[in-house]
């Protein structure tokens, strides 16, 4: 019998993308594995109580099929490849998403310009891929670069976190929804009415 068979490997990749809002490090050991992880059981329950305030959801049932050993080597598994996701967080995105000028092309409930494609969570797929929505973005990259030397007068440098926390925004209606016109800065405001 395979320990890593597909239907496992899928589940270890929808853990890690689940698992978002839990940095994963390679730990160098695998000594006391429930000190080093915090009991992949547990890790699941802090994930879905992170995870349920979102309004897309997770296949965490899935994740239940795997006995315990099989979760924790997953982990491990994971965390020995070096793998790092930080942490998502959809109120820093919608802050980034003004003030780096995300907000002069793109529109988020009619709140923004018209250049770029509409970034509403309600019609963002779901449940949310970062990676792909990342590969969106990388596919136009090289008109973005030139749009915002244009319009902004220089490209906007993002990092891991706030590209994390970008994506995070963009699929988060509720956080959207706390976004008003009056939160954007005067320089870009100008730009919006021009």
């Amino acid at each position: 019998m395979t320990l890593f068979n597909s239907k496992t490997i899928a589940l270890a990749v929808s853990l890690l993308l689940a698992s978002a809002a839990q940095p994963a490090y390679a730990s160098g050991t695998h000594d006391d594995g429930d000190k080093a992880h915090g009991g992949a059981r547990d890790m699941i329950e802090q994930m879905r109580e992170q995870h349920g305030t979102h309004e897309h959801g997770h296949d965490f049932e899935a994740m239940e099929e795997l006995s315990p050993n099989q979760l924790e080597r997953m982990i491990d598994l994971m965390q020995d490849v070096g793998l790092v996701l930080p942490e998502m967080d959809p109120e820093r995105g919608r802050k980034l998403y003004v003030d780096t000028g995300c907000v002069v092309c793109h529109s988020v409930n009619q709140v923004g310009g018209e250049i770029g494609p509409d970034l509403d969570a309600a019609d963002m797929p779901s449940p949310m891929n970062a990676f792909e929505f990342s590969a969106r973005m990388w596919r136009g990259a090289a008109a973005m670069a030139s749009m915002q030397e244009d319009l902004l007068g220089g490209v906007i440098s993002l990092t891991g976190q706030d590209l994390a926390d970008l994506v995070a925004f963009a699929h988060d209606e509720k956080e959207q929804g706390k976004l008003t016109t009056d939160q954007i800065p005067e320089k870009f405001t100008t730009m919006l009415e021009n």
